[in-house]
């Protein structure tokens, strides 16, 4: 590789020390704090203690448990073909979801608010040729980035109808399984052991947050899909280098940041992997590859804000400017550190609308707010990590909350109430506290293992893309507004590697059974 070697390594090397203190942080804090949702939904969110020991005993418990299952995938590989059973399990998987999910989707009566409900409006409103929305003070006209969504809603309410929510709910079920399928597939291209995809299965056939998500009529889960099609089409694209996946790509890409703007940080770890690929390579077919990913991606973003512009001859530009968002996110309401408090919508108000104004007013409280963290480093440091962990340690990811408007007229059943209101809640929460630290506590075994490897243990540098992608999340949660809905992305992109860690160790504990049995 010549003089690309020292630099290829060095990305590499940051890659991981990054990886290795986010694991850390998240095991330290995931196994003694949690952050519980409580069941009146007007109250935000709060942190309560965990039991260590409780926490690590599971994780023992779930690594016996995958090194039995290690034993009986050994016996079985004698006598059936590993693909095939591979197979197999990604097929109960996927109907494990679909009757998991259709049963949800049957009894919920969510119906959503806020911003869920504004995009859907300006959709309908759009389809019958009201853009008052668009302009300036308008819901769009402020929040920009929702422009894509609305598009995209603009096309299935032509095909089912305005406010079809319904069928949201079972497209966000089809992305579900979508997104399971082609996480399968992309372990299977940049590692070859099949035994990591039968663990990936299980641990995404239990995924309580993704699960208690699917009514949410917005673009989280989508763009979760879309992702995983990119990355995917990406590891498929470093075996032949065939244009036909680059096409993919670009289409995945462009709809996940359709759907949801915050899916550029996936954009540019995309660059970044193909930039460590073309260096691996000595090509330059992975940086046109991406350079094409990137041009059709925000090219149709720019496109469906140019086609807005023109239908409501309001001009673009005109809406909030992110750095009121960062501001925000350095706020401190209620003792929460970052939450949303309407700060970026009243400044921008107060200025009249006009970006530049609002622009320096945001640039002067950030100034301000960063000296304040110089002179008190403790609370600098209570303020962020607050922060971080208000966001990463919240076992649904305020699923329950995001979910919890219902339709007034709808029926249900009292199951649902007690999900929200009773003593399911709990159930489930706690269930996916301990779920939370298992995958947290996995991921760190496996970038241990990625770490103390002159070669990785994923043996394709597409592997590493999602990986970028969380240290791009992480970087993401500790400058923008606090929510922790937007962190589901990259603990899905984690689930990945805590197959891999999980798999890990249940090789380390078979291999050493079968040293003493020897021994014996």
């Amino acid at each position: 590789m010549g003089v690309r070697r020292p630099f290829y390594q060095a990305a590499v090397f940051i890659l991981k020390i990054f990886l290795l203190l986010i694991g850390a942080y998240l095991v330290y804090t995931g196994i003694r704090y949690s952050y519980y949702s409580a069941k009146s939904y007007d109250l935000r969110i709060y942190e309560v203690p965990d039991s260590t020991m409780l926490h690590v005993l599971a994780f023992g418990i779930a690594c016996l448990a995958s090194t039995f299952f290690l034993f009986l995938w050994h016996r079985l590989c004698n006598r059936f073909d590993q693909e095939k059973m591979c197979g197999i399990m990604l097929l109960a998987a996927c109907f494990w979801l679909l009757v998991i999910g259709i049963f949800y989707l049957r009894s919920h009566p969510y119906y959503p608010q806020g911003d869920q409900l504004n995009v859907a409006a300006g959709a309908a409103y759009a389809r019958a040729g009201d853009y008052d929305m668009f302009g300036k003070g308008g819901y769009i006209g402020l929040y920009e980035q929702q422009k894509g969504l609305v598009f995209l809603y603009e096309i299935l309410f032509s095909l089912f109808g305005d406010f079809c929510f319904s069928i949201v709910g079972y497209l966000n079920l089809c992305f579900m399984i979508v997104t399971l399928i082609f996480g399968y597939y992309f372990l299977k291209h940049v590692a070859k052991k099949a035994f990591y995809r039968i663990l990936y299965c299980v641990l995404m056939m239990f995924c309580v947050p993704y699960i208690i998500y699917l009514p949410y009529a917005y673009g989280d889960l989508p763009s979760i899909c879309f992702s995983m099609i990119l990355f995917w089409a990406i590891a498929v694209f470093k075996e032949d280098l065939k244009i036909r996946y680059v096409f993919i790509a670009c289409i995945a890409a462009a709809l996940a940041l359709l759907v949801r703007t915050s899916s550029s940080i996936v954009l540019i770890a995309v660059a970044i992997g193909m930039v460590l690929l073309a260096m691996e390579t000595i090509s330059f077919r992975p940086l046109l590859a991406a350079l094409c990913i990137l041009i059709v991606s925000w090219g149709s973003v720019k496109a469906v804000d140019r086609m807005y512009e023109m239908k409501s001859g309001f001009e673009s530009g005109i809406g909030i400017p992110k750095i009121l968002w960062v501001a925000m996110g350095l706020q401190e309401t209620d003792g929460n550190p970052g939450i949303y408090n309407r700060y970026q919508q009243m400044v921008f108000e107060e200025c009249g609308f006009e970006k530049e104004t609002a622009t320096e007013v945001g640039k002067r409280y950030i100034m301000n707010r960063l000296k304040e963290f110089q002179d008190s480093p403790a609370y600098a440091r209570y303020f962020f990590t607050g922060k971080i962990k208000l966001q990463w340690l919240e076992p649904l990811f305020e699923g329950l909350y995001a979910t919890s408007t219902f339709d007034e007229e709808s029926e249900y059943p009292d199951w649902i109430t007690d999900l929200y209101y009773g003593d399911i809640h709990d159930v489930i929460w706690n269930f996916a506290n301990y779920y939370q630290s298992l995958i947290y506590l996995s991921f760190l075994c496996f970038i241990v293992s990625f770490f103390f490897r002159r070669s990785s243990v994923l043996f394709e540098v597409t592997g590493w893309i999602p990986l970028i992608a969380v240290v791009g999340g992480f970087l993401f949660c500790i400058m923008w507004e606090s929510q922790c809905r937007y962190m589901l992305p990259y603990y899905i992109f984690i689930i990945l590697y805590a197959a891999f860690g999980m798999g890990k160790i249940a090789e380390s504990l078979y291999r050493g059974i079968n040293y003493i049995r020897a021994r014996i």
